[in-house]
């Protein structure tokens, strides 16, 4: 724990404080909740905010500012209202009736005063609170009853160096932070690695401390365990391997491992990309929810329902999609709708996973289910990670708008009555930093309460230090974004690829959207090139003119020198970069197969000097990260993930651009040139 409070302490003033000497106390006093209001003053980490578990009711004297937390039974659960003391312009009384209504409560003052609670490892702590009046005197409560993450942690991300390396400070910060963004549930993905028994007692030990301090702010939290071996693709632990015991028996020896700990929710998945036959998948499924009725009767189980455009089966004279195969099994078991990036349930998905069109069947169940009255989650992407985004990198404020518009969406498609709201918000978090703490703040936010546009959640996160001008330009550019990404289909363009990506591809085996590869130009004729060179290469040229007035807009806004300022502009910048370099190995190929040699290296060193900025953009990057062990998340070295680096490692090392380079050089010198795989 004092690590934790160092390392907060010490980046919070670094990354957003303005170098005052004398910060302005604000002092937090309660006799209610007083352990879990201790611990949320205590993982803020910073020496200005105190807390006075003695007091009950602020006084109004003193140089700073002070806010109260007083239980108010007239306030929902998880509900809070915050009032400017009559008469004293610098104190507050937070009104809640349960532990985490008044830790919300609390983080809603805050945040009234400036500070913003954006990565679990970096708080923004103003050094001259001011009171914005921020939603005074207004009682708020969740529209979404279950609103938390699944931390990804089959992936190497910060979440998967705290909860599956056992990190306790990290994973106690994870939470605390969960909680200010007013989340009110947590579930992570755990291993194989846990089936020998050395480790998997050490991960119980662990864990347990885990869970106990969730439960003890009021978090509930879930497991997710795969069921089948074959279709487990990153070392998930699972419950059915293929030609061994029969599956009752194979799942009664696995379960008891996970089933010893306190969960609340048991999550199913399927993996991705490889089925089971229709009757042994409900037979399986069933199976589980029999043997978790026992093991663990006051758990929920639910199930991950995955897309997959190709993987449909005929069951019970219905032709659907392989995952809804959990329609047919145990009415309990709550189903969890997924959808992929930044793709929503109501516009194209672009050919991801190889949806043309919407998630349309995916959004019929989910509001099929919510019209019965019965529970459902909707579980969407804040990043996809491999080969699309924060790995290539790019910065993608297009999640904050889609994600809005899904909730938006929703309710309105789904209005009640007699339909019931939506019950549960569950975000697949992949990594946090170029900004992608931005997709996760806000849209946790947003399931407590929607505001009227996407806009709103921007502008909330970034006035505080960055000012309108800001947030205007991240608007703008997640606006850009969907024009040029969702509806002129650059996706594809701006995402990288890596050996296995291209070897699925010749399997049928689509992830992310696919896009016509320099190859595909080579074998392709005149005709080819010239749709081509009208269609994709004239959105790019568009869309790069965009991005380069963006990236000069935030070159000219008047910003404070902090982490966050320096985040925005490299985030906007390396978009811009992107763009020009794609255009540039693109035009390349072009014109080489036109006969224009000199015009094609002309092409090509535009896209070298693509590759230099870029690097350099990374490197500084690098070398701001907010993460305070942010070096393993840069390079190769010890997790307990199918990956042997960091989920940075491919940005860092500028892989997928080094790739497409290497491509473009084989082509134009006609040579044997192996591009890297940039795989494992």
């Amino acid at each position: 724990m004092m690590r934790a409070l160092a390392v907060a302490a010490a980046i919070a003033c670094g990354a957003g404080c303005g170098g005052d000497p004398d910060p302005i106390p604000v002092t937090v006093t309660t006799t209610m909740f007083a352990d879990q209001i201790g611990t949320f003053v205590e993982l803020t980490g910073t020496s200005n905010l105190r807390f006075d578990p003695l007091a009950s009711a602020p006084t109004g004297d003193g140089d700073g500012f002070q806010v109260t937390i007083a239980d108010d039974a007239s306030i929902p659960l998880e509900g809070y209202r915050v009032d400017p003391l009559d008469g004293a312009s610098r104190s507050f009384v937070v009104h809640a009736h349960d532990v985490l209504g008044a830790q919300y409560g609390l983080a809603a003052a805050l945040e009234n005063l400036g500070y913003r609670f954006r990565h679990p490892d970096d708080v923004l702590v103003p050094n001259a609170p001011s009171s914005e009046g921020l939603g005074l005197g207004v009682v708020h409560q969740p529209q979404t009853r279950v609103r938390g993450f699944q931390f990804h942690t089959l992936h190497p991300i910060e979440s998967h160096y705290a909860l599956i390396m056992g990190d306790l400070d990290a994973s106690l910060r994870i939470i605390d932070w969960t909680i200010k963004n007013r989340g009110n549930y947590i579930q992570w993905v755990i291993l194989d690695d846990i089936l020998d028994p050395t480790r998997g007692a050490e991960w119980t030990a662990f864990t347990r401390q885990v869970i106990d301090a969730a439960h003890a702010r009021g978090v509930r939290v879930g497991v997710n365990i795969q069921l089948f071996g074959k279709s487990n693709l990153q070392a998930a632990f699972d419950l059915v391997d293929e030609d061994q015991d029969p599956v009752p028996a194979q799942i009664a020896a696995r379960l008891p491992i996970v089933t010893a700990l306190p969960w609340d929710v048991y999550d199913l998945s399927f993996g991705e990309f490889f089925d089971a036959e229709p009757q042994p998948f409900v037979n399986a499924v069933n199976e589980v929810a029999s043997q978790l009725r026992t093991l663990a009767p006051n758990a929920e189980m639910h199930a991950t329902v995955h897309v997959g455009g190709t993987q449909r089966v005929m069951y019970m004279n219905q032709d659907i999609p392989y995952y809804f195969l959990v329609k047919f099994a145990d009415p309990a078991i709550v189903p969890e709708i997924h959808s992929v990036m930044y793709y929503d349930l109501f516009e194209s998905a672009g050919g991801a996973y190889q949806y043309e069109g919407p998630f349309d069947e995916h959004r019929q169940y989910l509001v099929d289910r919510l019209c019965a009255q019965q529970k459902v989650a909707y579980f969407p992407e804040t990043a996809y990670w491999i080969a699309f985004d924060n790995s290539v990198p790019l910065f993608l404020p297009l999640y904050v708008k889609n994600r809005w518009f899904d909730l938006s969406g929703i309710r309105t498609t789904a209005a009640p009555p007699p339909c019931a709201p939506l019950d549960e918000h569950l975000i697949f978090s992949s990594g946090w930093e170029w900004s992608y703490w931005l997709h996760d703040t806000t849209s946790l936010r947003a399931s407590y309460e929607l505001p009227s546009a996407p806009v709103d959640l921007i502008y909330d996160e970034y006035l505080a230090d960055l000012g309108p001008d800001a947030a205007q330009l991240v608007a703008d550019l997640a606006d850009a974004q969907h024009t040029g990404l969702m509806d002129d289909k650059l996706a594809a363009y701006f995402s990288g690829r890596d050996a296995l990506i291209d070897a699925g591809r010749m399997l049928g085996v689509i992830s992310q959207p696919d896009r016509t590869t320099f190859d595909d130009l080579v074998a392709g004729d005149a005709t080819l090139r010239g749709t081509f060179d009208a269609t994709i290469m004239a959105s790019l040229q568009t869309h790069a003119d965009q991005l380069d007035d963006l990236a000069d807009r935030a070159d000219h806004l008047s910003l404070p020198d902090t982490r966050w300022s320096r985040e925005l502009r490299q985030g906007v910048q390396v978009d811009r970069v992107r763009a020009r370099f794609v255009l540039a190995t693109y035009r390349a190929v072009l014109d080489h197969l036109a006969g224009d040699d000199a015009a094609a290296m002309d092409d090509r060193a535009d896209a070298q000097d693509a590759l230099d900025e870029a690097t350099q953009l990374v490197h500084d990057r690098d070398g701001d990260l907010h993460d305070p062990d942010a070096k393993h998340l840069l390079v190769r070295g010890a997790n307990r993930t199918v990956y042997g680096y960091g989920y940075l490692f491919t940005a860092d090392t500028m892989c997928y651009w080094l790739r497409e380079l290497d491509q473009v050089d084989a082509i134009l010198t006609n040579t044997d040139v192996t591009p890297p795989a940039c795989v494992l």
